[in-house]
């Protein structure tokens, strides 16, 4: 390789030494630089993202905060009465009636209630009315099959979460 670059003229052997530069400047470009270019625009684009999920739970965390300081309350919910007689009067009120056979506290924050004979489909709504309107929540349930298809026998227990 000395001897064929000795053997061209000094015109020729600048022009070699000038290409040869502007190759390895490529290489270096290509080899070094650029990837870390890419990785930053990858990076930055990703911090990016990164902060827009970021506004995004600062906001669902304020509107979260919001309605739990709006939602039911079992204080508020029962409207002064106790968790017995609004568990009375809402399986009552949702046809429950003839099947409640026992309403009972079951310390200063639940009851527990016996229901036998009772249509499945009123009592799921009326476990719904009674968690989204009085704040009370299921603590434990048996379920057994009734005599009749839909009908159940149900002991179960429900709270008002302590505040």
């Amino acid at each position: 390789m000395k001897d064929w670059l000795a053997g061209l003229e000094p015109r020729e052997r600048l022009m070699v030494y000038v290409a040869a530069g502007v190759l390895a400047l490529l290489l270096a470009y290509l080899l070094l630089l650029r990837p870390f270019h890419t990785g930053y625009d990858e990076l930055k684009s990703g911090v990016e993202e990164q902060r827009e999920t970021l506004q995004w739970m600062q906001q669902s965390a304020a509107r979260v905060k919001q309605l739990q300081r709006a939602g039911p309350r079992p204080d508020d919910g029962l409207g002064g009465r106790s968790l017995l007689s609004a568990t009375d009067a809402a399986a009552r009120a949702a046809g429950l009636g003839p099947s409640l056979k026992k309403v009972e506290p079951d310390g200063s924050h639940g009851v527990r209630v016996w229901l036998d004979g009772a249509k499945f489909d009123d009592m799921v709504g009326w476990l719904d009315t009674m968690g989204s309107r009085y704040g009370a929540d299921i603590d434990t349930i048996t379920l057994e099959r009734g005599t009749s298809p839909g009908l159940v026998n149900a002991r179960l227990n429900l709270q008002i979460p302590k505040s």
